[in-house]
């Protein structure tokens, strides 16, 4: 069986500290299915290319019982609330048959169950649906997509080491649509090497003009031991600078809102209505489950990752599971958050989106005002011009948003 790659893994040792506990119930869960056909050069995130059937049908069996424990014990405790939102990611998700996906969101709703407007997003790449498939998704209750479009210019697409072609990515499209989907999202990238302004407005207005709801613009960042990190470390002249990938930022904003879309938080724009609701719940700072290899969880006022080992992971829930109700032996890392780390998450999360940290949630949650704990930083990015600051809230200015890292910097 395939093993995670890289860094040994230490588990965190816990502060003695209180856990911030606001009243909120666990309205959310991430899936992550850790597989994709090959790695894209720039990826990151836990994920194992090329795997076997038996290495899948392996990884659906644990999930699906780390599922069934994680309900069986908030029945237990009476805790059940059923789920708002849900996010399949990975990975490619799509890579699973779709049997297999249902599968496990079957496991979901015999689990915690969910709402009949509850948001169900799976994210799939180009080239790994079928319209078959996406009909048998839709009806058992995945009800938005995300597809990782990245580029439209096939050399754009080929450079980041991705498998799918333009055409893969409208038909499947078509595909989700004839299927019923009416909330569709595209991921897209800037700043990648050699891309100009003209490919970034191509990309942006050829994805504007198909029906879709939303649209995520990332710029591409270099991590650590990856293929793009070894290729800059060659020819760093192969990323654009500073100004032109700002400008392609600039851009991207302009044009959607000039479709009408909200821009609604630093990388994403929505139609009214079609903003992701799952990633709400992180930019909010509310409580989430998480399930799968290095899956993060938010609950009681503790953030835990699951190991990264896939190894450790499937023989874990091929064991008994009776009296593991805590998972603990899959937790690599453990992270109390406190009364005064929670309210510095709420900045750094909050301040993504444009509607920034609403003052009345705050003072809801921790019974004082933004003033009375981040008054200086507040009053220091004001004078800059980069936060704007009133009754309402705090949030970035549009100087601010060109400069959101630095902002975020004072509340660390």
């Amino acid at each position: 069986m395939t093993q995670t790659p890289g860094k040994a893994e230490t588990r965190r040792s816990l502060v003695p500290t209180k856990p911030f506990l606001p009243d909120d119930p666990i309205l959310a869960a991430y899936v992550h299915i850790p597989f994709c056909r090959s790695k894209c050069h720039y990826c990151d995130f836990c994920s194992f290319p090329d795997p076997t059937e038996a290495s899948l049908s392996a990884y659906v069996d644990a999930l699906c019982r780390e599922i069934n424990q994680m309900g069986e014990n908030i029945s237990e405790q009476k805790s059940k609330v059923p789920l708002r939102t849900i996010f399949f990611g990975g990975g490619t998700p799509t890579i699973l048959s779709p049997g297999q996906l249902i599968r496990i969101l079957d496991a979901i709703r015999n689990a915690f169950g969910w709402e009949p407007e509850s948001e169900i997003t799976l994210e799939a790449n180009p080239g790994t649906v079928t319209a078959e498939g996406l009909a048998a998704l839709r009806l058992a209750g995945f009800n938005r997509l995300s597809f990782g479009l990245q580029a439209m210019q096939p050399h754009l697409i080929r450079w980041l080491g991705r498998t799918h072609t333009p055409d893969d990515f409208l038909a499947g499209i078509d595909m989700a649509r004839a299927a019923g989907f009416t909330s569709i999202n595209t991921d897209i990238m800037f700043g990648l090497p050699g891309q100009t302004l003209a490919d970034v407005e191509q990309t942006v207005c050829q994805v504007l003009a198909l029906p879709i709801e939303h649209l995520s613009f990332y710029s591409l960042i270099v991590e650590e031991n990856t293929p793009l990190q070894a290729m800059v470390e060659i020819s760093p002249q192969l990323l654009p600078d500073e100004d032109s990938e700002r400008a392609q930022y600039r851009r991207i904003i302009e044009l959607v809102t000039a479709a009408g879309m909200t821009h609604y938080e630093i990388s994403n724009a929505a139609l009214p209505g079609q903003e992701c609701r799952h990633n709400l719940v992180y930019w909010h700072g509310n409580f989430y489950y998480g399930f799968g290899v290095s899956a993060h969880a938010f609950t009681q006022g503790v953030r835990r990752a699951n190991t990264a080992d896939l190894t450790v992971y499937l023989q874990g829930w091929g064991r008994s599971q009776a009296g593991l109700p805590d998972r603990s032996f899959l937790s690599t890392e453990l992270e109390i958050i406190d009364r005064k780390s929670a309210m510095k998450e709420m900045m750094l999360l909050g301040l993504r989106l444009l509607s920034g940290v609403s003052a009345q949630r705050f003072y809801h949650r921790f019974g004082v005002g933004l003033e009375d704990v981040f008054g200086p930083q507040i009053v220091r990015m004001t004078r800059r011009g980069l936060l704007a600051f009133d009754r309402e809230g705090v949030r970035l200015t549009p100087i601010g948003l060109d400069l959101a890292n630095q902002v975020l910097m004072e509340f660390v």
